[in-house]
Formats: C-alpha cells, sequence, structure tokens
C-alpha cells in the first residue's frame, strides 16, 4: 500500500462496512510489536525490510493501530513520532512504485500540449543540455491540481507555481511536497476523529498507547526535559473560538453551560491533564496540591462569570459549588486534594453538543476544521506553536 488514505486503501477499508468495526478487528491479528516497529525504526534510521513488503492489509492494520493509539493523546509527542516515522515509510514506498491514482490527493496528468511551448522550454530548463535526463525529467510539468485544492494543501506562495486556466501545474518534487501536506491532514483528521470513539477501543489500544509513549520520551527525551513535561502554563491566544467567547462573558441563558461546563473543564484538563488517556481520570492524578486550581484556573472562571449579563456568582452564588463539582471534587465550597474523585472530573464537551446545547459559542474558525473537541484545537494550536518554536531554534 502506497498510500493508507488513497483509493485502492479506502476500497480494502469499505470491506469492513465502518472504520469502528476495522479497529475492532486489528486486535484479533495484529501483533502490537509489529505495529511497534513502524516507529522503533526511527532510532536506528533504516526502515525494516518486512514493514516495506507487509501486504496492503497487514500494512493498512499496523498503520491504522497506531492511529487508534493516538486517539488517547492526540497532538502529543507520540503523534509526532508516528507522523514522522510513517511519512517516511509511504515515502520510501511511493519513490519504489509511483501510482498517482491510489494517491489521496486530487491531482491529474497534465495533457502534453496543454502548456505553451514557450513557457515549457522556460520553466523545465530543457535548454540546459549539461543536466542529465533524469534530472530534465523531474523538471518536466506533469501534473496538474486545481488552484482551490492547491490552497488547501500548500503554504508556499503562489508565485512558486507556474498556474494557468485555474490549475497549478507541478514537477513530481512539487506533486510529492503536496502529497506529504495531504497525508499530515488526513492522518490528524483520522486522529480526530479516533479520539471520539477512545472510550469504545478495546483495551489493546490503550496498551499500545503506553507503548508507543515510551518510544517516543526515549525519541524525545532532552525535547522533553528542556520543556518539563507536557503540562504548561495556558496559552489564550491558542484557545478555540467558543472558549474565548466564554472567557468574554455571555447572557443569562448561556452562562451556566458557558462557564460551568465548558470553561471548567476545557481550563482544567488544558492547563493541568491535557493529554489524559482516559475519562475517569482525577485531578489528584495529575496534580500535588491545589496550588494551580486556586491560583489559576479558578479565578479566571470566576472573572469569566463576572462579565456576564448578569454577573454569574453575584445571581447564583452556589454555582462556585458547582464548579467543584465539575471538577470532581463534589458539590462543595471548601474542597481539598483528597475530595477528588466524589464526582466526575467532567471532560470538555465535544463540538456536536456545544452546537446542539449552546449554539451562540459555535463560531468556528478555518482551524475548527476536522475538529471534534475545543480541547484537541488547542493541542493542535500548541503543537504547531512548538514545532515553530523548534524551528526558530
Amino acid at each position: 500500500m502506497i498510500d493508507p488514505f488513497g483509493k485502492k486503501a479506502k476500497e480494502t477499508l469499505a470491506e469492513f462496512e465502518s472504520m469502528n468495526n476495522f479497529l475492532r478487528l486489528i486486535p484479533n491479528y495484529l501483533d502490537i510489536e509489529v505495529a511497534l516497529d513502524r516507529v522503533r525504526w526511527v532510532k536506528e534510521g533504516k526502515i525494516p525490510e518486512y514493514i516495506l513488503n507487509l501486504d496492503d492489509l497487514r500494512d493498512l492494520m499496523s498503520f491504522y493501530a497506531l492511529l487508534g493509539a493516538l486517539a488517547f493523546s492526540p497532538y502529543g509527542i507520540e503523534m509526532e513520532l508516528v507522523k514522522k516515522a510513517n511519512l517516511e515509510i509511504y515515502r520510501r514506498k511511493i519513490s519504489q512504485s509511483f501510482d498517482l491514482d491510489n494517491l489521496a490527493i486530487p491531482i491529474v496528468l497534465a495533457g502534453k500540449d496543454e502548456i505553451p511551448k514557450g513557457d515549457a522550454v522556460i520553466l523545465e530548463k530543457r535548454l540546459e543540455d549539461a543536466l542529465p535526463e533524469e534530472e530534465k525529467e523531474e523538471l518536466r510539468l506533469k501534473y496538474k491540481i486545481h488552484l482551490k485544492n492547491l490552497l488547501s494543501l500548500s503554504s508556499k506562495e503562489l508565485s512558486e507555481y507556474y498556474i494557468r486556466g485555474g490549475y497549478a501545474y507541478l514537477t513530481k518534487g512539487q506533486l510529492k511536497e503536496l502529497w506529504e501536506s495531504a497525508f499530515e491532514r488526513n492522518l490528524e483528521r483520522a486522529v480526530n476523529l479516533f479520539y471520539e470513539l477512545r472510550e469504545e477501543l478495546p483495551s489493546y489500544y490503550l496498551e499500545l498507547y503506553n507503548r508507543l509513549s515510551e518510544i517516543a520520551r526515549e525519541h524525545f527525551k532532552e525535547r522533553l526535559e528542556r520543556i518539563g513535561g507536557e503540562a504548561q502554563p495556558l496559552r489564550f491566544e491558542l484557545f478555540p473560538p467558543c472558549v474565548r467567547i466564554a472567557l468574554s462573558g455571555v447572557g443569562s441563558g448561556l452562562r451556566n453551560y458557558a462557564i460551568t461546563v465548558l470553561l471548567t473543564s476545557f481550563l482544567s484538563y488544558a492547563r493541568i491533564c491535557p493529554n489524559s488517556q482516559r475519562r475517569d481520570v482525577r485531578v489528584k492524578d495529575c496534580i500535588k496540591d491545589m496550588s494551580i486550581i486556586e491560583k489559576e484556573i479558578l479565578p479566571i472562571i470566576i472573572e469569566a462569570g463576572n462579565r456576564c449579563n448578569p454577573p454569574l456568582f453575584e445571581d447564583q452564588p452556589n454555582e462556585i459549588k458547582n464548579i467543584w463539582y465539575h471538577l470532581g471534587f463534589g458539590f462543595t465550597m471548601t474542597p481539598t486534594l483528597e475530595d477528588s474523585g466524589s464526582s466526575t472530573w467532567y471532560f470538555p464537551p465535544n463540538c456536536s453538543k456545544i452546537r446542539a446545547n449552546a449554539p451562540e459559542l459555535c463560531k468556528p474558525d478555518k482551524d475548527c476544521r476536522y475538529i471534534k473537541n475545543p480541547l484537541t484545537y488547542y493541542l493542535r494550536k500548541l503543537y504547531i506553536e512548538s514545532k515553530k518554536a523548534e524551528g526558530k531554534e
């Protein structure tokens, strides 16, 4: 399989009727070690030959097994390792067996006479006789993609491409760059979908995630030591639109949902347990004292409540008890860390629930695409920012 999101892959997956069925079947046929071999090789730098030569079904199973594991930690270091390793695996497969029809990217072959001869001579550098024929072949504009599809995949300036009649014409190298962008986008989209299913996944995937996490932590050991782990101060500028609206204060009909349900759950998980592996986690599993909640999280919630019209806690002073209840401490005004687990620590509601229960909060921006939960929006933005920072270093 040269692309796990391509046409042939979709046909294979269709035989299982749904992705849920496929994920449930994988533990019966695939040893965890085979899935882990898809990332272990990064340390040594050489892809095992048997991974490159897996039959199509086992290739898909081992790839999607890793994506199922990532449902427990979207946009963490585990995601980065899986993306890095598998991008190289499929890049190698494509170079060995290039098949345009089975790439998950809307590109077609350009017609022989679509580019004026004068332009072709200049753009493809055919006048440079010194170039070997194989290099000339790489420079030929043999493929094309509609501009609307190019804009969704490429971050480069349009001046980097030859554009004519609403299409961008591409060299093989440019095509591969766009495929890599599409691969990363499709992988993130799949993990976001699986994130909603994680409570329904067999224990196989949590075990795989824990093993994957060990490998990722070893691989990124120096980085983790430098940043001091995954939990970090809140980055308000990276919050999703619904959370920013809740922070600004809302009207009486939205107050309880925006502040008590959405804001309390989002801020607490984002600050102290951003990559929770399960939904029955307790606050005391993540922190050693109450200072983060009392000094960082609760003041933000109270300020947002005070911005409401009318102010939430002036109107409903007992709602503070409900805040603690939603944090998992029971219905109280004076919780201790030992009280953690007295009630459920509510997880941020999915986007679909926000749209249904508080549509005024749901004002999607361009980064909401494929996102199913406000927390994954935030984790994705954090991930992107960390990569930018790494690039600057």
